[in-house]
């Protein structure tokens, strides 16, 4: 499999950073109060459907994973997936080491011990030529955010609908068994939804097994709420190696990275490592040296960044960011636009001209509206609910094991 270093990226370089030293329950406590608040009223004045329908989608939790654990592999359901992968085609890499704290947050080896033939994004910086890491044309921005749904995604939402923009929203399934009519609502709004497995695990770290059983689940629940298969996926942490590569390419996804330098860094907010006005100047400079992001066929390209859209804090700065970089002749536009893939799902769904999803087909050739099956317009429609203005026990879960895992690489040099 070609593959090339790209400059910049290091191990661990996403979500979760070097947190600075603080107990998991004072990371709990920041979360809960100084993130989300007045949520309700912000979304409540920011709406103005016409015909708005109440419409609240229910997940039957019994019949999928834990939330924020890894799937068990010894489910029928999982066996059945895992019988339709030729492993003679996957790679014998091992599992990766994780961090004892966290198991499943990669840990780099030392360099004379790395094998650079198994193209580690984590740890060597290695981009395998199908892994999009960039819009292949100048001026061109590919706008993602990661680790939704979550409360703060209407914030979002409604911005980028003022903006007629569309972005990607990189799904996790946990947190589609919380937030279903959030997911259907970026649906119905026209953006692009893409994978980003179950439990955000370090997928280097995962069995093949797990591997299946992370994307399958959550491909599964994002299926049963909106109708859609996903066709991209974002690993956690950026963490992939050529085993993990084919592992996905024989479940029908295409690897998204994002381009070195480009990722936003809005997660170190969540313990005051870095500041927003820091960030937006890193962000203007960035902006400074776009003409040298080169494409996948050695063209002038635009950039793909990370960021995320699970608090309020990351939904400020990007609104923050958005202007600046349109204002330096950057058009905001979802992956699969800037790709030019019309067809960002794995079975039929199709993007209007402005890159908004306009109609899905089935196996069958039928179509729905917006990649809801059975559904019409008004059940997008739905009226905004009086929603808890902290986050849920979970996610708050995940992100304090985010800032162990940080505390742990900082230690080892990561």
């Amino acid at each position: 499999m070609p593959m090339f270093v790209q400059t910049g990226s290091a191990a661990a370089t996403e979500e979760p950073a070097r947190l600075l030293s603080s107990p998991i329950s004072q990371i709990y406590h920041d979360i809960e109060n100084h993130d989300i608040n007045d949520t309700d009223e912000i979304h409540a004045s920011s709406f103005s459907y016409s015909n708005l329908r109440q419409s609240h989608s229910r997940v039957n939790t019994v019949i999928y994973p834990p939330k924020d654990q890894i799937p068990d592999v010894n489910s029928p359901q999982v066996k059945a997936w895992v019988a339709e992968i030729d492993w003679s085609k996957v790679p014998n890499i091992p599992v990766a080491p994780g961090l004892q704290e966290i198991p499943h947050f990669p840990q780099c080896p030392p360099d004379d011990q790395l094998d650079l033939s198994t193209c580690w994004w984590s740890c060597a910086g290695c981009v395998a030529e199908s892994d999009v890491v960039t819009c292949p044309n100048k001026n061109t921005w590919g706008l993602t955010y990661d680790d939704g749904p979550s409360l703060a995604s209407r914030d979002m939402m409604y911005y980028l609908k003022e903006k007629n923009l569309t972005a990607t929203f990189f799904i996790v399934g946990s947190r589609v068994l919380e937030y279903p009519d959030i997911l259907k609502e970026e649906v119905a709004q026209g953006h692009h939804i893409a994978m980003h497995t179950w439990s955000h695990s370090g997928l280097t770290t995962l069995t093949n097994h797990q591997i299946v059983a992370e994307i399958k689940w959550s491909e599964k629940i994002i299926r049963d709420v909106t109708g859609l298969t996903m066709k991209y996926v974002r690993p956690p942490y950026g963490d992939i190696d050529n085993r993990v590569r084919e592992i996905l390419r024989q479940m029908g996804y295409t690897i998204v990275i994002w381009s070195a330098g480009w990722d936003t860094n809005d997660w170190r907010m969540l313990q005051n490592q870095i500041q927003e006005w820091e960030i937006v100047k890193s962000f203007e400079s960035h902006l400074g040296t776009r003409d040298n992001i080169t494409s996948s066929v050695g063209k002038p390209g635009g950039p793909v960044t990370l960021e995320h859209d699970l608090t309020n804090a990351t939904v400020s700065l990007s609104k923050r960011l958005i202007p600046m970089a349109m204002e330096k002749g950057l058009t905001p536009m979802n992956l699969a636009h800037c790709l030019s893939d019309i067809t960002p799902y794995q079975h039929g769904s199709k993007l209007g001209s402005n890159g908004a999803l306009e109609k899905v087909t089935d196996g069958e050739g039928k179509g729905s509206f917006r990649g809801m099956p059975g559904m019409e317009e008004q059940d997008f429609k739905s009226t905004l609910t009086n929603s808890a203005t902290t986050m849920t026990t979970a996610t708050v879960f995940w992100w304090g094991i985010l800032g162990l895992a940080l505390l742990t690489s900082t230690t080892l040099g990561l």
